[in-house]
């Protein structure tokens, strides 16, 4: 089904499990209809006495998005934000916009709320203490008092024990805030005897739980042979304690189910009706020992653990200080989409990445200390478009569509957006779209990410600032005066005197730049010594520094192909500083044009048009072999170790962020051979050297190594080694006697 339209769904932040099934109810039934689903989020939920500080606006920035982007409809998680601020700040954004919302557990006069029912959570926990576990005396630790999800759920305990008959008043209910603080304190009067134990504790919240749990452990009173504890929310942290918590699950998908079928109602489609209720996902905590096997809630908390868990395992080959070393050294725009591109894989469970950046993204030139500060501009520029399909880069839109790719036929999709931003100056923002809800994780990973995207970017800004500077100095001279060659101006001047000297004049305009290695001294700048050569080698060239890193050379009509020219630059570096430096061929880049008489007037446009697919060429280079080099070699040593493993392409290039062309072509690139080709080499090995060592039978062997099919095995390795395992085995037996 192509896409149709496309939903805002708007929270403060994306850090747990029941933020992730909040926005799959939403995504599913959505796209279900033909909807993108568009989160926008500030990825930290502020309360109102941090919003003003500058880091706050900034990231609190993306909402402007609200206000520009053409969404069919909006969905509001109004009763998430901590900030009663950003809640009006947010809801008058969306009064103005006039299109369907709906609010989710904030009641306001200008749209519709939705809440599910709260009292089923609690007295649902209380139940369960009540009729499986023989519990008389039960408290119960809610959330905020007069807070009416909260007096929904105290509400709730209240029924359970009035059907059960049970006894309680109002010295067994408490507000704990949904926070610490208060349960702990309530669990060490209980534990020094200030307040009567319980049979059980019924809590508002996980968070409580566990806190009550911890804190009776450690004061001697055990859980749950003493006192029994229940939770709600059904969060991750329900199943990580040393004892796990009974909790109450399904609220968040209640309200997302509430939230987008009434959304839907309001855009005219008629949605299928289905009860959802919540679920009891038992825990140690009240002394159950299992949880049905069909129990929905706990495995989507168990399949948000296995995402948190692979990332951390995923990470440990990720590096933000090499990230933002790169990005420090940036020089251009160009610089921080190839860095962006080859960190995607920082990023994996993300299968597309949108950089877009206001159209005066960049400080005025002309006086530093006018940025922007604050919204964002009618018109974007899409500075790259990662994915595995290819994507476009360097492109105008109107931030009326998001992203450009929303313009283009599309299945459904779930895209979540945050700001960009550096010290108070507003950049844009960045889009990740992802396969499934469960796999947005949001933390202060992904913000140190995004804050080293931003620190490339306030790079390129203070460098153009600086060109501009001295071109302004320049600007009278027609020199490079450090490399005593034609500058741009001079070198446009030159060819036009060319010209204008000799109307049948066909020139060959190369431009070349060096790509640098990291952590390689170079005793001499690789421009400088290219620049020299040229001058040595070249008979009468016209050499021009078009900036820092950009070399121009113009002969006479040339045939010579950009190959070619790339490698006898090479050469004459060698031979000019008789080896003492080297300039690696594949490291170069280039880009040839010819030049006629009759384009005298079109030079300038000519040279722009070269720079763009020079740095283009540049960026293919830098995400390319170069910029994987150490990750590839990386998992070259983790085949080698162990290549019996199934080595599976498609995850491999998945977790890498490229296409599988790509992926063999820089991996052939590195090693001069196949993956699929070093997985079976490796194996073969292995299997050679279990021949030799061990009496192991072949079939055993095989299994070993990686085939579960002997007779594959047999076939693979007599084309490998022109005999059989058994052949072989004996022609090293009786070698070594």
């Amino acid at each position: 089904m192509e896409s149709i339209g496309k939903i805002a769904v708007i929270v403060p932040h994306i850090s747990s499990n029941t933020d992730t099934s909040f926005i799959s109810m939403i995504h599913t039934q959505a796209a279900s209809y033909g909807y993108d689903t568009i989160v926008i989020s500030g990825v930290i939920n502020y309360v109102d006495e941090q919003l003003d500080g500058r880091y706050a606006k900034c990231q609190t920035n993306i909402y402007d998005l609200l206000y520009h982007g053409d969404f069919d409809g909006y969905i509001f998680d109004a009763g998430d934000f901590c900030s009663g601020k950003q809640r009006r700040i947010i809801t008058d954004i969306l009064r103005r916009k006039k299109r369907p919302c709906v609010a989710v557990n904030y009641e306001q006069p200008y749209f519709p709320s939705v809440s599910a029912d709260e009292t089923l959570l609690l007295r649902l926990a209380a139940r369960h203490l009540i009729n499986e576990h023989g519990c008389k005396k039960l408290y119960c630790i809610g959330g905020n008092k007069g807070d009416i999800p909260s007096e929904q759920r105290i509400s709730g305990f209240k029924t359970a024990m009035d059907e059960a008959g049970a006894e309680y008043d109002e010295s067994c209910i408490f507000y704990g805030g949904y926070w610490r603080d208060i349960p702990h304190q309530i669990a060490l009067d209980i534990a020094g005897g200030k307040t009567d134990k319980p049979d059980g504790i019924v809590c508002g919240s996980d968070i409580m739980a566990v806190e009550v749990c911890r804190t009776l452990e450690e004061n001697g009173i055990r859980v749950p042979e003493d006192i029994k504890v229940t939770g709600c929310d059904g969060s991750m942290i329900s199943r990580t304690e040393r004892v796990s918590v009974t909790t109450v699950a399904g609220q968040s998908k209640m309200n997302a189910l509430l939230a987008v079928r009434k959304l839907l109602k309001a855009l005219g489609i008629d949605t299928a009706d289905t009860d959802m209720s919540p679920e009891l996902v038992t825990g140690e905590s009240c002394g159950c020992t299992g949880c049905s096997a069909s129990c929905t809630s706990l495995s989507d908390i168990r399949e948000y653990a296995g995402t948190v868990f692979e990332l951390i395992e995923h990470r440990k080959t990720s590096s933000h200080g090499e990230m933002l070393r790169r990005m420090s050294e940036c020089k251009g725009l160009y610089d921080v989409t190839g860095t962006f591109l080859g960190c995607c894989y920082m990023i994996p469970t993300g299968t597309k990445a949108e950089l877009c950046l206001c159209s005066d993204w960049c400080r005025s030139l002309d006086d530093p200390s006018v940025y922007r500060r604050g919204g964002l501009s009618d018109k974007m520029l899409l500075a790259i478009e990662a994915c595995y399909e290819g994507g476009d880069m360097m492109k105008e839109f109107s931030t009326g569509d998001v992203f450009p790719s929303l313009k283009k036929p599309h299945e459904p999709r779930l895209t979540v957006v945050s700001s960009l931003h550096y010290k108070g100056q507003i950049f844009g923002y960045v889009g990740f779209t992802y396969r499934k809800a469960v796999h947005i994780v949001l933390d202060d990973f992904y913000m140190n990410w995004c804050d080293c995207v931003c620190t490339g970017l306030n790079a390129v800004q203070n460098r153009m600032y600086k060109d501009h500077v001295n071109k302004r100095i320049e600007s009278l001279s027609e020199f490079a005066p450090i490399l005593g060659v034609y500058n741009k101006r001079g070198l446009i001047s030159k060819l036009m005197n060319i010209m204008a000297e000799n109307s049948n004049a066909v020139l060959t305009l190369t431009l070349l730049s060096y790509i640098k290695e990291e952590r390689v001294h170079y005793s001499v700048p690789p421009v400088n010594s290219i620049v020299n050569a040229l001058r040595l080698k070249e008979s009468d060239p016209v050499l021009a520094c078009i900036n820092d890193d950009i070399i121009a050379c113009v002969k006479e009509d040339s045939d010579v192909s950009e190959q070619a020219f790339v490698r006898s630059v090479a050469e004459n570096v060698r031979f000019s500083y008789h080896g003492a430096v080297e300039i690696k061929q594949e490291r170069i880049a280039a880009v040839t044009m010819k030049m006629q008489a009759s384009e005298i007037f079109a030079i300038d446009d000519m040279i722009k048009e070269m720079e763009d697919k020079l740095r283009g060429r540049i960026i293919s280079i830098c995400s390319g072999s170069f910029s994987y080099k150490d990750r590839f070699t990386s998992l070259r040593d983790d085949i080698s170790r162990c290549p019996e493993k199934d080595w599976n392409i498609e995850s491999i290039t998945r977790s890498m962020g490229l296409s599988k062309t790509h992926f063999h072509r820089i991996y052939r690139e590195l090693f001069s051979t196949s993956c699929k080709e070093d997985i079976i080499t490796f194996r073969i090995e292995k299997a050679k050297w279990l021949l030799e060592n061990t009496s192991l039978p072949v079939s055993h062997i095989a299994e070993q190594c990686g085939y579960s099919n002997n007779s594959h095995f047999i076939r693979q390795f007599s084309s490998h080694t022109g005999s059989t395992p058994s052949d072989y085995r004996k022609q090293k037996s009786q070698k070594s006697k």
